[in-house]
């Protein structure tokens, strides 16, 4: 039996306890954030979000629960993605959103995907819950929801190995692959970079 469940996001009640899992549980452990050197825990109104639910939109949140109904993981599925920004952001997050924007601009590069298509673009679950199948859930039930709700294919957004595995895990193909080192010539953006092995790419 299992101790968690996952559902569809309900809005807006939620929309807080989204936005205080993704400030408190997904932006700190963000490969990139130890990446670009970031302060984490700068005040949310100079970070950037990685989300803006707008409705009419095919966006699907999904949440998974412990048994006393409390947020445990998130997959956040949306047609069109994009890290927002106020003017407050630090110049240290604005580097890191200037290389997800690269990374957006690069993937042009290549087929442009057919069909309908949404991206899962946050995947996250609390470092209590890690390893014990929440994220792969939440992958598999994205994948059901995305279908029903008549998207032909299906996206994930990596920059770390362990999130990068689970895909591959259930057959998806890699398309992409960028390695962090290669960013700054690529760019030709003088900024410095903090390894973070093992995650060395962006898929």
């Amino acid at each position: 039996m299992m101790d968690f469940t996952v559902k569809r996001a309900d809005f807006p009640e939620d929309l807080k306890k989204i936005d205080d899992f993704i400030y408190e549980r997904f932006l700190p452990d963000m490969p990139l954030i130890r990446l670009f050197n970031i302060d984490a825990s700068s005040p949310r109104h100079m970070l950037p979000s990685p989300h803006r639910p707008s409705s009419g939109s095919g966006d699907i949140y999904l949440k998974a629960v412990d048994q006393q109904g409390e947020i445990i993981g998130l997959a956040i599925n949306k047609e069109t993605v994009h890290f927002y920004t106020d003017a407050d952001t630090s110049p240290e997050w604005q580097r890191m959103v200037d290389f997800m924007d690269f990374v957006e601009e690069d993937l042009g590069r290549l087929p442009e995907m057919t069909g309908r298509t949404i991206e899962l673009f946050v995947l996250s679950v609390s470092s209590e819950w890690r390893q014990r199948g929440v994220a792969k859930r939440l992958v598999e039930e994205s994948m059901k929801h995305a279908r029903e709700a008549g998207f032909e294919t299906m996206t994930i957004f990596c920059t770390g190995e362990f999130v990068a595995r689970i895909p591959r895990s259930l057959g998806w193909r890699e398309l992409y692959r960028l390695a962090y080192q290669d960013y700054p010539r690529l760019s030709g953006r003088d900024v410095p970079l903090i390894p973070v092995p093992p995650h060395d790419h962006v898929y």
